[in-house]
């Protein structure tokens, strides 16, 4: 099933408490990220005495029921700090379902579409980022965007594949083809590469690439001479730069951690089945906007 969640906090770190939120509903069993909004600020919605709110939403697909799923976002909800002591008042952490296909719940529990949908604008508009569809009227709430979102830094995906979008095999790349390398240097020359330490290793001389801001994403390495080593994706989003060009290049876990934050994919496509052992993760949310077919082989360009 897909569902919409709603996010708020307006208590402590707001947009590193939904940051938290978003990565432990990616922890879920049978949940799946498909797209994150834009964070937005808003004034105190039922009870005005109290800090402004950070809000924004998310798309995700669930093999959960939704009175499952609801039990797991309230268990997160207690982890990141929430306390219910009065209704509608401040929090740290607020995850509301808000729809769900075109499913209509009217139980105690759980109640979708969201009863209060669409009184509330904070809830509006950036639901309405991540389901252009949605038709709704505003309410002339001020409903401000700011940084904080995990997609504001516009993560641009690079990968060379075979057929069967596979990306390598026993740690080795399957291709490495003149143009493909070409096109790689010509996008990623003097900006951000992202990548993981496996993706290290099959780099020339297991070195961080030159004329680049190399950030290896790694719970075991330490220091590498010319890349910054971050643990964790929190701490990646402290180390980027919204003014910047940052590239995702491997390997595939770096891939599938990323990819709901990635506004696009560059892939080289080559005509070939070749043995994989990793793959580059489904992609359903983007839209093929270019493709240069070669002999062999094809650069594809993906927007979402």
């Amino acid at each position: 099933m897909i569902y919409y969640l709603g996010l708020g906090a307006n208590l402590g770190e707001r947009s590193k408490n939904i940051r938290a939120a978003i990565e432990s509903i990616k922890k879920i069993r049978g949940v799946e990220i498909l797209r994150v909004s834009s964070f937005y600020e808003t004034a105190a919605w039922g009870v005005t005495n109290q800090p402004n709110f950070i809000n924004a939403a998310i798309k995700i697909s669930s093999e959960l029921e939704p009175l499952q799923l609801l039990d797991e976002l309230q268990k997160i909800e207690i982890d990141l700090g929430r306390v219910r002591k009065e209704h509608w008042g401040a929090r740290t952490i607020d995850i509301d379902i808000l729809m769900i296909d075109d499913l209509k719940i009217n139980s105690e529990r759980l109640t979708v579409p969201h009863k209060f949908l669409y009184e509330r604008d904070f809830v509006l508009v950036p639901l309405s980022e991540i389901l252009p569809t949605l038709k709704f009227e505003l309410h002339g709430d001020e409903v401000k965007k700011i940084v904080g979102s995990p997609i504001d830094f516009n993560l641009k995906m690079v990968a060379c594949v075979d057929r069967n979008f596979g990306l390598g095999f026993q740690n080795n790349l399957l291709f490495k083809i003149p143009e493909d390398l070409k096109n790689f240097r010509e996008l990623t020359l003097n900006n951000v590469v992202i990548y993981g330490r496996k993706t290290l290793s099959t780099l020339p001389n297991c070195q961080p690439l030159p004329s680049r801001r190399n950030i290896i994403l790694s719970k075991k390495l330490e220091k590498i001479p010319n890349a910054e080593i971050v643990s964790s994706l929190e701490n990646l989003w402290q180390v980027l730069n919204v003014d910047e060009k940052n590239f995702v290049i491997g390997g595939a876990e770096i891939f599938s951690e990323l990819l709901p934050y990635a506004a696009e994919i560059f892939l080289t496509v080559v005509d070939v089945e070749k043995p994989a052992d990793c793959f580059f993760p489904k992609f359903d949310e983007f839209k093929l906007i270019d493709a240069k077919n070669l002999k062999d082989f094809s650069f594809l360009e993906f927007h979402k």
